[in-house]
């Protein structure tokens, strides 16, 4: 009987392993969490802009951002327990975060001196 336990004792502890889903890697890669890093922080400025009553449509806002990017809530989550556990990672994230938005800053600002710069055409109604 004591034989039959010790068995069945290692067949649970080599089958456990089996049942876990990789534990050493984020369910968001880096790269897509530094995207959704930057693209919240977009979003949460945006928001900050409008009085939303009792908040109550940022959890709809949230949800369409994380799942332009292919994922939902729980996963996000669970990926960001995971980068708080692994800080030297989630400092690289914040990192490209912050990359991303001084681009997109850059982007925005020579989009806006292009315009500026360009002359009014002509009225050809006026002559």
């Amino acid at each position: 009987m004591r034989y039959n336990h010790n068995i069945l004792l290692l067949l649970i502890l080599f089958l456990l392993p089996c049942c876990h889903p990789d534990i050493g890697k984020p369910i968001i890669p880096e790269d897509k969490m530094s995207l959704i890093v930057a693209d919240f922080y977009l979003m949460q400025s945006t928001l900050a802009q409008f009085d939303l009553p009792n908040n109550e449509r940022r959890p709809y806002y949230y949800a369409q951002l994380l799942e332009k990017y292919g994922y939902n809530e729980a996963e996000f989550d669970s990926s960001l327990v995971w980068y708080t556990q692994h800080f030297d990672v989630f400092e690289k994230v914040y990192d490209n975060a912050y990359k991303i938005l001084e681009q997109k800053k850059d982007s925005l600002e020579r989009s806006i001196n292009t315009t500026t710069d360009v002359a009014p055409s002509p009225n050809p109604s006026a002559q």
